[in-house]
């Protein structure tokens, strides 16, 4: 007899992941909502019920990607929705993305690219998607991601089951990462690739008695860097994420919110202020990201005699 999860898994359909529905324009833009629900894994897809839940009783495990684009190119919408639908989709397995309006960008050829739940294998496995995708698909139909030329940006929605075997344990690595993002909010702007211009939707929040947040009752303000008021359905947001240029910015994005996932679950909170212990053990592609943060050449150095070499596309 299987262990039952101590995580709690009350999810309403409404708030599921992240994934809102549509931006107020009432257009029907594309193909709003996802044809079923499903659970992205390494190398396959499990179906989730009409309230994202698995069909095994154990909690999801992921991430979900809003990527906001702008398209310079292309005037029709129902001819930039052919092209995500028939062309650039069509990289990924079917039913991963849905396509939407967001009312936060500009140009009637704005296009918000939400993902359906993934595990971090899943992500690494669809590297070499994710490159054809930034670096071909984005490029040939005037498409960009760049919160650095555009108002673009890439929400990263994470489940609360990937901060803890139980509801205890998510909580205070939850806290943890909100105090780390906000106390070292300068680092994570660059970290992030945020243009540090661009903060009206993710500003910084009062970090300093995170550890005695109730989680349970946070509101959900989408001009601030973190949204907890979706704890209860299962996920938290990161919203100061940046738009990503390209392949190598992604990834190095990815990799940087793995690692802080990761480490928030072990690290103490006197460590928490330590930006060597913080990102100890960290590797190659988030070290790189790491470079351009202002840290001192000390600092620096003693991090790069942690990092672990991961060869990932």
């Amino acid at each position: 007899m299987r262990k039952e999860s101590k995580i709690q898994n009350n999810v309403a359909m409404a708030n599921v992941q992240g994934y809102h529905q549509g931006g107020g324009y009432g257009e029907g833009y594309a193909f709003a909502g996802f044809k079923c629900n499903k659970y992205f894994r390494s190398d396959r897809a499990m179906k989730l019920n009409d309230n994202f839940e698995r069909p095994d009783g154990f909690p999801l495990q992921g991430y979900g990607l809003e990527i906001e684009t702008e398209c310079s190119s292309i005037s029709n919408q129902t001819v930039l929705a052919e092209v995500y639908d028939k062309i650039i989709f069509k990289l990924f397995p079917a039913d991963l993305f849905k396509m939407q309006r967001d009312a936060s960008l500009g140009g009637r050829t704005s296009a918000e690219c939400i993902t359906q739940v993934m595990t971090k294998a899943f992500i690494r496995n669809h590297y070499k998607d994710f490159k054809t995708m930034f670096n071909t698909y984005f490029p040939a139909f005037g498409i960009s991601a760049d919160s650095f030329h555009t108002s673009c940006g890439m929400h990263v929605n994470i489940s609360v089951a990937c901060f803890g075997d139980t509801t205890e344990q998510a909580h205070e690595a939850i806290r943890k990462l909100f105090y780390i993002v906000n106390k070292h909010y300068s680092i994570m702007l660059p970290l992030f690739y945020r243009d540090p211009s661009r903060t009206h939707w993710c500003g910084q929040m009062h970090y300093q008695n995170a550890r005695y947040m109730n989680l349970n009752n946070q509101p959900n303000d989408h001009t601030k860097c973190m949204n907890l008021s979706h704890i209860n359905a299962g996920r938290v947001e990161i919203r100061l994420v940046g738009g990503q240029k390209n392949y190598a910015c992604f990834r190095n994005t990815m990799e940087s919110i793995f690692h802080l996932v990761d480490r928030v679950k072990t690290l103490s909170w006197d460590d928490c202020n330590n930006l060597v212990k913080l990102f100890k053990g960290c590797n190659q592609y988030v070290f790189d990201r790491l470079t351009i943060c202002g840290l001192d050449e000390t600092t620096l150095e003693e991090i790069k005699q942690t990092v672990k070499t991961e060869e990932l596309l």
